[in-house]
């Protein structure tokens, strides 16, 4: 892709068009990396959708080699909304749960290896609230930052291989830790893969999605580490829905029974 191709088209900023321009089916411009994102994301009008994913929770104390500890089973749903400067907010919704690596079956205790002690994993109900800038910053929604509270994120000009399509959002999170002690620091990875042409359909058209989501930061709370030195990785993989009859069974009546609220 040479520099011209990543040239944006004014129908595309302004949301008049597809997210992409195509000739016979080949690309002729890169997408708008916003419009790109909430596309894959979600949908530009508003409508739900659901994302489910699985995958596995790794820990490396320092000097040490990285080990696979827990099965991650979750889902979500997403929602967007365009604002009058033209820059998007996203709702998530989630919940997930830390499962044994063969059985997949969901553990409220778990032995840590790194301390050899029964803890409780933290399984979770969570939501998230960002804005998506025309420039492909991403914040929290949120007028002020908790005090010492640090946040970077940002969209990626969207990668076109031929017909593939990826689109990254990255993030990195650092919270205070108690006095005298070290912060809390977290950066994620979630990068989309769609089909180019689903891009080039009309904007309120159904664009199917991959999700691989990674994350390394600073131990959990619940893994009761104390000051030993070391980090935790997330490495998830998912499917956006368009339906919650296409999440897994067991999952969604989980989340149904659990934490109605996620659907909702």
């Amino acid at each position: 892709m040479n520099r011209r191709d990543m040239v944006l088209s004014a129908a595309t900023v302004l949301g008049a068009g597809p997210a992409f321009g195509s000739d016979n089916g080949r690309v002729t411009a890169a997408p708008d990396r916003v419009m790109t994102h909430v596309r894959m994301r979600a949908h530009p009008d508003g409508r739900p959708c659901y994302t489910w994913y699985r995958g596995s929770f790794y820990a490396q104390r320092a000097g040490e080699r990285t080990l696979a500890l827990l099965h991650v089973d979750g889902a979500g749903t997403s929602r967007t909304q365009r604002e009058a400067d033209g820059s998007w907010s996203y709702r998530l919704k989630e919940a997930g749960w830390f499962c044994d690596l063969d059985s997949h079956q969901v553990l409220n205790e778990w032995r840590n290896p790194f301390i050899d002690k029964l803890v409780r994993p933290g399984h979770y109900n969570s939501k998230l609230q960002l804005h998506f800038a025309a420039d492909g910053t991403v914040t929290p929604a949120t007028a002020t930052l908790p005090p010492g509270l640090e946040w970077q994120g940002s969209l990626s000009v969207p990668v076109v291989v031929g017909n593939d399509v990826w689109s990254a959002e990255e993030l990195l999170v650092r919270i205070p830790g108690p006095p005298g002690g070290s912060p809390r620091v977290q950066t994620s990875l979630a990068t989309l893969h769609a089909n180019a042409r689903d891009l080039q359909k009309p904007l309120n058209a159904w664009v199917p999605a991959t999700l691989a989501y990674q994350t390394l930061g600073s131990w959990l709370p619940w893994m009761e580490m104390g000051d030993a030195k070391g980090v935790i990785s997330w490495r998830l993989a998912g499917r956006k829905c368009a339906t919650l009859a296409e999440l897994p069974v067991p999952l969604r009546e989980r989340i149904q029974r659990e934490h109605p609220e996620v659907f909702e």
